[in-house]
C-alpha cells in the first residue's frame, strides 16, 4: 500500500540513521523499520505511545493487550482507542474503547461501534487500508487525514495504529492515537507529513 515516495522516504531514513543506535524504553535497539516509522511521527505523544508500545514487546512478538497499563500512560488516555479485530474478510473491526478526545472531535460516543458504522464517504477505502496495513502487513501505521466525514475539513487527524496480539501470536487488537489539531501549524505539519499509509 506504499507510494513509490513512502518507499523512497523509507530508505532514506533506514540509510542515513547516524550511526548511533536508537533504542527504546527498555534499551532495546529499534530497527530500522521502526526507527523510519518514528521518525514519521511528528506528534510528540504520538512518539511516546509508539515508543512505550515497542518496549512492550519481545523478539518473538507485539505486545499483548494486558501488556498496555493504563496508569503508564495517563497522559496519554484521551486520545487513546482500542478496537477489536473481529474479522478479516471482511474486514471488521469494534471499538472496544475510545478516549474523551475522539468523542470531542467526531461528536458521538463511537466505544462498542463497529468501523462499518460510520460513514466515511471517500476516506473508507483509506483506513480499510491502514487497518490492513497493521493487521496483514503486521506492523505499526502513521498517518494524517483531514476530518472530512465528520464535517470538519479544517481539521487534521494525525493517527497512529499499533498492533496487539493474543497469547498466540496473532493480531487480534489495535491500540491507537489521534491528535486533532487545526490552524496554520496544522496545515504546515500536514503538508510535512506523509498523507499515504505509512
Amino acid at each position: 500500500m506504499q507510494s513509490d515516495a513512502s518507499r523512497l522516504i523509507i530508505e532514506y531514513l533506514i540509510r542515513d540513521a547516524s550511526s548511533e543506535a536508537i533504542c527504546d524504553r527498555g534499551g532495546r535497539v529499534l530497527t530500522p523499520q521502526d526507527q523510519a516509522i518514528r521518525a514519521q511521527l511528528i506528534i510528540p505523544e504520538q512518539r511516546e505511545l509508539f515508543d512505550y508500545w515497542r518496549a512492550k514487546c519481545t523478539d518473538q512478538r507485539f505486545p499483548v493487550r494486558a501488556d498496555i497499563q493504563p496508569a503508564e500512560i495517563k497522559s496519554l488516555l484521551p486520545s487513546i482507542s482500542l478496537l477489536d479485530v473481529l474479522g478479516p474478510e471482511p474486514l471488521h473491526l469494534r471499538v472496544r474503547l475510545a478516549g474523551t478526545r475522539l468523542r470531542d472531535y467526531f461528536g458521538i460516543e463511537t466505544t462498542g461501534r463497529c468501523l462499518d458504522d460510520f460513514e466515511l464517504g471517500d476516506q473508507r477505502g483509506y483506513w480499510e487500508a491502514a487497518y490492513r496495513e497493521v493487521i496483514e502487513g503486521e506492523r505499526p501505521a502513521q498517518g494524517v487525514v483531514p476530518l472530512v466525514p465528520w464535517a470538519q475539513p479544517h481539521v487534521f487527524q494525525f493517527w497512529l495504529r499499533l498492533p496487539l496480539v493474543d497469547a498466540d501470536g496473532r493480531i487480534v487488537m489495535v491500540l491507537g492515537h489521534d491528535a486533532f489539531l487545526q490552524s496554520e501549524k496544522a496545515h504546515a505539519l500536514a503538508s510535512r507529513a506523509n498523507q499515504r499509509i505509512a
